[in-house]
């Protein structure tokens, strides 16, 4: 067992600043990216947007597709596709938050459920959030609720932590501050801000939801559904991931599982290593709430990697090799420091019983970005897909790609640079994450990806475009296209109760499109008509990373 100490902690400093001012710029670089695109012609066609969802003003796109939600662009957030109002009979909703941090619901008619502005009077820069809202009934009683983690990329004056929204209505019904948190519990921390995902599940099977985030403030926490804490996990570093839940050892409860930074610590027994961890922690709630650094007790296992572990962990079973469940992980792109060819240039498959390396799945450049999982050559077994960078910052050839594997074998299935009318996003690998649907009912499954100024769609079986790949749309007319660069995952659902799958995105506008039957030339298959695999970030509403 292991409790830092404060005298310890100046040297870690420097480097937590460095790692989160490198992820700032990686950012920032991006950002120089979001321009709108006009050059398109008129020879092109898109899918039909969903009734209600275009909107007047039709300067951009051709295809009229998108609402305005009144505020500034959505950038890293990715939509929910969830019943938030607790009315399955109106349809689904979409849930996503806006640069300004309001978080917006839609319904499925395109009309407003509510906006939610998050504030925090004690940051004055009010940086936009850069995680992804998550969805589920807390208490088991119809009642949906709408959980958000903010802060963002922020100073040691601004705040972060969890809000929880009420879906009917909008009203928040509590909040949880890391900063208020960390001042009474006496810890210290140089960041507050909370990037993480939140991830939500029953951990004990009473019937109430548990919500898991990881912060900047270098811990992970577990809280109640009224928004007390269960415990809280000493990481001694930086936390980036989000978190996934499952029962990893077949007792009937679930772990938690998530991927930390760590930094060279040569004072500690055993010393640290520049890195990252990838734990398995309990869930059961502890009297002592506080557990501390690498405290094997209060953990199923823990893995050290050579690199930091920004990536957020997926469970499946994507190994036939392999009984039961496997965790797939992603890296980040930190160590070594200020190089362009950073390590963690790999998807690692870990055994979820004790968290074994069972294989490494080679890739052209490192990646954070979160895996998907699904069937998408039919043959009975899930695959993994992947959006990897390729900006020369990080040793690419300033292509992003798309990549899946199977998982028995190291090198890839297939490998594309997927593109919309000609646009590529070098950065697909920081925040952009594939989706796995069959979106034109012919039963197999596409994976669609944004990448560009819009979405690219791609035949599971071999990767083959099935979408504009050209700046004049000459290989394929059919576009979906946004017009400004997109930043994050798409999400798929049957908004509207028709039994077809939509296609949800959000960047400048937030978009809607519906009736892919016939428009995307896949080769068919055999699985359930308009099932979806994978169809957003996480996997699911609840955000929880476990495949079903």
């Amino acid at each position: 067992m292991f409790k830092l100490r404060h005298s310890d902690l100046n040297h870690v400093q420097f480097s937590i600043f460095m790692r989160s001012l490198i992820f700032a710029l990686l950012i920032n670089l991006n950002l120089l990216f979001l321009s709108v695109d006009k050059s398109l012609g008129q020879s092109y066609y898109g899918p039909p947007p969903l009734p209600g969802w275009a909107h007047a003003n039709n300067f951009d796109s051709s295809q009229e597709a998108g609402l305005s939600l009144g505020g500034k662009r959505v950038i890293y957030s990715s939509p929910v596709v969830a019943d938030v109002d607790g009315n399955v009979g109106n349809g689904l909703e979409v849930v996503v938050i806006g640069s300004d941090r309001k978080v917006h619901a839609r319904k499925a008619d395109g009309s407003t459920l509510w906006d939610f502005q998050i504030s925090d009077s004690s940051c004055s820069t009010q940086p936009p959030i850069m995680s992804s809202p998550a969805v589920t009934e807390l208490y088991g009683n119809g009642v949906p609720y709408v959980v958000v983690t903010y802060g963002g990329l922020t100073s040691e004056k601004c705040d972060g932590g969890v809000i929880v929204i009420k879906g009917i209505d909008g009203k928040q019904a509590w909040r949880f501050s890391t900063k208020a948190f960390d001042k009474k519990a006496s810890e210290w921390a140089m960041l507050y801000g909370v990037i993480s995902t939140p991830a939500l599940a029953d951990v004990d099977g009473d019937g109430n939801i548990e919500i898991a985030f990881g912060s900047f403030d270098r811990h992970v926490y577990l809280l109640n559904s009224n928004g007390s804490l269960r415990w809280y996990y000493i990481a001694a570093d930086t936390v980036f991931s989000s978190p996934a839940f499952a029962d990893l050892n077949g007792d009937g409860k679930l772990e938690l599982i998530i991927g930390t930074d760590i930094s060279q610590n040569l004072k500690l027994n055993p010393p640290t290593y520049d890195g990252g961890y990838v734990y398995a922690l309990s869930t059961k709630s502890r009297k002592l709430k506080r557990v501390n650094f690498r405290d094997s007790k209060s953990m199923l296992w823990g893995k050290w990697f050579d690199q930091v572990i920004q990536g957020s962990p997926v469970v499946a079973d994507v190994l036939a090799s392999h009984k039961g469940n496997e965790i797939i992980v992603t890296s980040g792109c930190f160590f070594p420091k200020n190089e362009a060819k950073t390590r963690g240039r790999w998807i690692k498959i870990l055994a979820a019983e004790s968290g074994k390396c069972l294989k490494t799945l080679t890739a052209p450049t490192c990646f954070s970005s979160s895996p998907a999982v699904g069937d998408i050559d039919s043959d009975g077994q899930l695959e993994i897909v992947a959006s990897v960078n390729g900006t020369t910052t990080l040793g690419g050839d300033g292509k992003g790609r798309l990549i899946a594997w199977k998982a028995e074998t190291s090198e890839p299935m297939w490998s594309v640079i997927p593109r919309t009318a000609g646009t590529n996003e070098s950065y697909m690998g920081t925040y952009i994450g594939p989706t796995i649907a069959d979106l034109d009912g012919n039963g197999s499954m596409e994976v669609i990806v944004a990448t560009g100024r819009g979405i690219s769609v791609h035949n599971g079986f071999d990767g083959r475009a099935l979408t504009c790949q050209s700046s004049s749309c000459e290989d394929n007319p059919f576009v979906i296209s946004t017009s400004s660069s997109l930043k994050n995952s798409p999400a798929i659902g049957d908004l509207n109760n028709d039994g077809v799958l939509d296609l949800v995105a959000a960047g400048s506008y937030l978009f809607g499109w519906t009736n892919f039957s016939g428009l995307l030339q896949s080769d068919p298959a055999g699985l359930p008509p308009y099932s979806a695999a994978w169809p957003m970030l996480r996997g699911n509403a609840l955000r929880n990373g476990t495949y079903h």
